[in-house]
């Protein structure tokens, strides 16, 4: 594979993951103030108290995707050591949420908070590339 066939993949890549961000944020941002209310009934032990009085459209925003990158770690030994030790209203809030809620903060969230780093890194690795060549 020559170098050229290798830039077009990362440049590929680089612009689906950049295009799939893009759609992630457009849905949550549509969608957060529709479902704020109800999502903060579910998973407000996992909040800071402070924070469940914002209500602006970026704050809910960023709580939704707290909401799901603290859901994604429950299973792991890192979110039961750092998040649920001693904090059997946030394990139950989890586990009697409804499904739905937790799909949701999941995978358009926590998603557009893993996959926009990720296509940001791959956009500065491509220009440097470009640049050098």
């Amino acid at each position: 594979m020559n170098d050229s066939m290798a830039f077009g993949i990362l440049l590929f890549t680089t612009l689906g993951m950049g295009a799939l961000a893009f759609l992630l944020i457009i849905l949550g941002v549509i969608l957060a103030p529709f479902i704020i209310d109800k999502v903060d009934r579910a998973l407000g032990p996992l909040a800071a108290d402070k924070e469940l009085f914002l209500k602006g459209l970026t704050l809910s925003v960023h709580r939704m995707s707290s909401y799901g990158l603290k859901v994604l770690c429950r299973y792991t030994s890192w979110g039961e050591r750092h998040i649920y030790r001693d904090h059997p209203d946030r394990v139950h809030a989890v586990e009697s949420a409804p499904p739905w809620i937790l799909n949701v903060v999941t995978w358009i969230y926590a998603s557009f908070v893993i996959v926009a780093p990720i296509a940001i890194l791959l956009a500065v690795i491509a220009i440097r590339i470009h640049d050098a060549g």
